[in-house]
């Protein structure tokens, strides 16, 4: 008989922590790991803990977790929020088979009562599986996130990767860029490896996004200086190391940053935290797509085999990307408010994903929304 399993809530994310070590070879998304939940709780967000499921004296599982507002309603949610994607449980090897859904609904009860002051728990964009084990949480109500994960295997060869969409075209356009950037002054493709470094490209990266959300009338997710601190140290403290974990990159045309991504290698493959481009005198060489294609080049001759571009569809992605996974978002409502969210959140989420796959109710929505910026920033 496999013995029961109990909840145990850690207010401590210090004393916390150190349990990840107690299970050597655990499985886990990015946003799951020590660097993230610890750097999110020290600049971001003071109000995190852990759930977790002991088996004896034996954490299988740990669910760190962040308090916001949202509205009238508290929420906890995985730490980081919209910038925590393709996330999954600090999870014991082994341990998933032996997680049932009245364990999960323990652990949902263990926080309620620990924290009565939380309606609802939203675990947004998880992944359904990780190294071939499937994710217990989902055991829990789940409804499809309406944006998928977008990546690209690399393992047959930068050439190949260009074929999948008009690598004529491509190589021709990049050519035609790269002229382009010589004409203005000239270019080079640079990496932080100091945490000075890495705070400059990142202040860069702030400021173009400021404007571009200015722009679309998009809420600006970067602006919290909590947030920018959280970067900053993140990707500070991983710069010039290796094996590489956190890396800022960025495509420099006469002395300007006009592109820069944020990427993290976990578990093998890279994915694309964040991008920006500088909407300026160069935007129409196409700034972005040309650190993309630099970028992708050197990840295939670095022997990454999966590239992805993370959460979102977008054409650019699209055009490189040949692996499509979907994304669950898992809720339990504690409250009455709390299952009001919960069932406005899911009915969001099929309201969205209606819209997105209507390629012309996509591109009148993006549009009204571009609008609709544009006034209330007038």
């Amino acid at each position: 008989m496999i013995e029961s399993l109990s909840p145990r809530i850690l207010g401590d994310i210090g004393a916390a922590l150190p349990l990840w070590n107690e299970m050597p070879g655990h499985l886990a998304g990015l946003p799951q790991s020590t660097a993230w939940v610890r750097n999110w709780q020290a600049h971001a967000n003071a109000d995190c803990f852990v759930a977790a499921l002991y088996r004896a004296e034996t954490p299988v599982l740990l669910l760190p977790l962040e308090v916001v507002k949202s509205g009238p309603v508290r929420l906890a949610r995985f730490p980081g929020g919209t910038h925590a994607n393709c996330n999954f449980p600090v999870l014991a090897r082994g341990a998933a088979n032996g997680i049932s859904r009245s364990d999960l609904r323990a652990l949902a009860g263990a926080i309620h009562a620990a924290r009565p002051d939380i309606d609802a728990l939203l675990l947004a964009r998880q992944l359904g599986s990780l190294d071939g084990v499937e994710n217990p949480l989902l055991h829990l109500d789940k409804t499809l996130n309406p944006n998928p994960v977008l990546s690209a295997s690399l393992s047959c060869g930068f050439d190949a990767v260009l074929d999948r969409s008009n690598a004529k075209r491509k190589r021709k356009k990049h050519r035609q860029h790269a002229r382009r950037y010589e004409e203005a002054g000239g270019y080079r493709i640079v990496t932080a490896s100091t945490a000075d470094e890495a705070s400059a490209m990142l202040d860069r990266f702030f400021a173009m996004k400021t404007e571009r959300f200015t722009k679309t009338g998009i809420t600006d997710v970067f602006a919290d200086e909590g947030v920018r601190d959280f970067f900053r140290v993140l990707f500070g403290q991983a710069a010039g190391k290796k094996p590489a974990s956190f890396e800022v990159k960025a495509l420099e045309v006469a002395g300007i940053l006009r592109a820069v991504i944020g990427k993290s290698y976990w578990m093998g493959d890279l994915t694309v935290e964040f991008g920006g481009i500088a909407e300026d005198d160069l935007v129409s060489a196409s700034p972005g797509e040309f650190l993309f294609f630099e970028d992708i080049m050197q990840s295939c001759s670095d022997g990454i085999a999966i590239y992805s571009f993370g959460i979102g569809d977008e054409p650019y992605k699209r055009d490189w990307c040949n692996i499509e996974e979907p994304l669950y978002d898992g809720m339990v409502g504690f409250t009455l408010k709390g299952h009001a969210h919960v069932a406005a959140h899911r009915l969001r989420n099929a309201a969205a994903a209606a819209i997105k796959n209507n390629p012309w109710a996509w591109t009148a929505a993006k549009r009204l929304r571009g609008l609709l910026g544009g006034r209330h920033h007038s």
